[in-house]
């Protein structure tokens, strides 16, 4: 077989010593060569986008923070607006009291349109597959989708780790848009309304919050860890 190489003077007996490669260990290595590239670029650009998730968790968390304070200020405490669990009515009557408040650029109430499917939870496991019919989903000025349900307190406690005391208010965010890859606790956050204030999910426990489970919890981790992902 063909070799490559170069031919190097040994010195003193004169002697040539001939290191080289044959074709297939060169193919071998260029192959090794471009997997390390192209698993470093991967590596390279999903910290990007997580960095990217991040800052728009930020924000969002801000923006619901800013947006509530006015909210109550119109419109007294949320345990006068007559929220009723998986209701349409109900999700609609907070969106429209929200609304004002918020940049919005896209309005889809529970069809198809501002929201990527399917969506899945943090072990991979579908969440949704379609709109449910009792969701207010709209998309911000920002791309950002947000998914407003009204969750009776026994599921928000046990699914989203918040102690409220009555019915009330979730906001699901999917932070990068319609951007990949939809997934609770990587661009997908959760915020829940408690009283008078938005509280991110997992705010008293965050049990579900690692790959085997929903993730559902993962906001108030991800906040409590210094705003990093650190549940790979």
């Amino acid at each position: 077989m063909k070799r490559f190489g170069k031919r190097l003077n040994t010195g003193t007996f004169g002697k040539v010593k001939h290191f080289a490669m044959t074709l297939s260990e060169v193919l071998l290595t260029v192959t090794i060569i471009g997997v390390i590239a192209a698993l470093t670029l991967s590596a390279l650009s999903n910290k990007i986008n997580e960095v990217k998730n991040l800052a728009g968790l930020k924000k969002i968390y801000t923006v619901l923070n800013q947006v509530t304070m006015f909210v109550i200020l119109d419109r007294s405490s949320p345990n006068y607006w007559g929220l009723n669990e998986y209701s349409q009515d109900a999700s609609a009557l907070a969106y429209s009291y929200y609304k004002p408040y918020f940049k919005v650029i896209r309005e889809c109430s529970n069809q198809s349109g501002c929201w990527r499917y399917p969506t899945k939870f943090l072990s991979g496991k579908v969440y949704m597959r379609r709109a449910q019919f009792y969701q207010y989903m709209f998309t911000l000025v920002d791309g950002m989708n947000v998914l407003m349900n009204i969750y009776p307190k026994e599921v928000i406690q046990s699914e989203f780790g918040v102690n409220v005391s009555k019915d009330s208010v979730v906001f699901i965010v999917d932070v990068n848009g319609d951007g990949m890859p939809n997934q609770i606790g990587r661009d997908i956050f959760a915020f829940v309304l408690d009283g008078k204030e938005i509280v991110p999910s997992g705010n008293d426990n965050s049990y579900n919050c690692n790959r085997a489970a929903s993730g559902l919890t993962c906001t108030a981790r991800v906040i409590n860890d210094g705003w990093k992902i650190k549940y790979y």
